[in-house]
């Protein structure tokens, strides 16, 4: 699970052909991972281990070489076009239907919020084998589950616990989803209205880069909490032992305070990074 939407919107995506929407996510997905990857295992630890700094993941990543630095991309690039083909196909179905069209005013908001919820839902099991994969890194040698290969790992998921474990996670990464999708305008509405200097920017290109990263950090801020409970369900290994949201809670504020559920911002915001500035000037080229 990660937050690359916030930095653009379903309407913008829309009006590029799918493959260069596929392609500026997986591209961004590939600049960002090593930053998505130290926050991944400092909340999928943030109820087992003290605290993971960015400084001690950066070591740990470097004793692998190279690779340390991509594990699991694999496994969270399949989950980023497992996410794109079905948040467009829902978009693209949606957006012109007649009947949807029938509820006036017609608000597209809706239509995001749905396609947000779809593409989480369906994402899910790559979700879960994602973070799986790469939350393995801060494991023992004898403790990591060992999904090298996506597709023996999907497979072991469902023999271990059928489609409710390869789904096991799914409302709250719907949820977050659905939420990213539809947090966007109102909040790049509210940046637009506080930053009017923006306006007076003579290359518009610059001033999208402003609003869009403004806006992707703030609802990258408010979704962490829910991101880190996210990681958590996902990375569950035991189909028998599944916590309750409202224990996992009750756990970090024992661990750590309310400060917990913050634990990962600095490099979410970090990743957020790429996918912002692709996405702000493929969208200025191609309209």
């Amino acid at each position: 699970m990660n937050n690359s939407d916030a930095g653009t919107t379903m309407e913008q995506f829309a009006k590029m052909p799918i493959f260069v929407g596929l392609l500026i996510k997986i591209t961004a997905q590939l600049l960002s991972h090593p930053m998505e990857l130290i926050r991944v295992n400092i909340q999928a630890n943030v109820i087992h281990i003290n605290r993971i700094s960015m400084k001690n993941m950066f070591q740990l990543m470097a004793r692998h070489g190279l690779p340390g630095f991509y594990y699991g991309i694999v496994a969270s690039s399949l989950r980023c076009t497992v996410h794109t083909f079905s948040t467009y196909t829902m978009f693209y179905t949606l957006k012109d239907n007649k009947y949807v069209l029938m509820f006036k005013p017609y608000n597209t908001t809706a239509v995001v919020g749905l396609t947000g919820f779809w593409g989480g839902l369906l994402a899910t099991p790559f979700a879960k084998l994602a973070v799986i994969r790469q939350a393995d890194l801060t494991r023992g040698s004898f403790q990591r589950r060992n999904y090298r290969n996506f597709w023996r790992g999907l497979k072991c998921m469902y023999m271990k616990g059928g489609l409710k474990y390869l789904f096991n996670g799914w409302k709250i990464n719907s949820f977050t989803s659905t939420a990213v999708a539809m947090l966007y305008n109102p909040v790049r509405d509210q940046v637009y209205a506080l930053t009017s200097w923006t306006q007076v920017i003579k290359e518009p290109w610059l001033s999208d880069l402003i609003i869009a990263a403004l806006t992707g950090s703030i609802i990258t801020l408010i979704m962490t909490p829910l991101d880190g409970l996210a990681i958590l369900t996902l990375n569950e290994s035991s189909q028998y032992h599944r916590s309750p949201y409202k224990l996992l809670c009750k756990k970090i504020i024992r661990k750590h305070g309310y400060q917990g559920f913050f634990f990962g911002w600095k490099p979410a915001l970090i990743a957020l990074v790429p996918h912002t500035i692709l996405a702000t000037f493929v969208y200025s080229i191609l309209t």
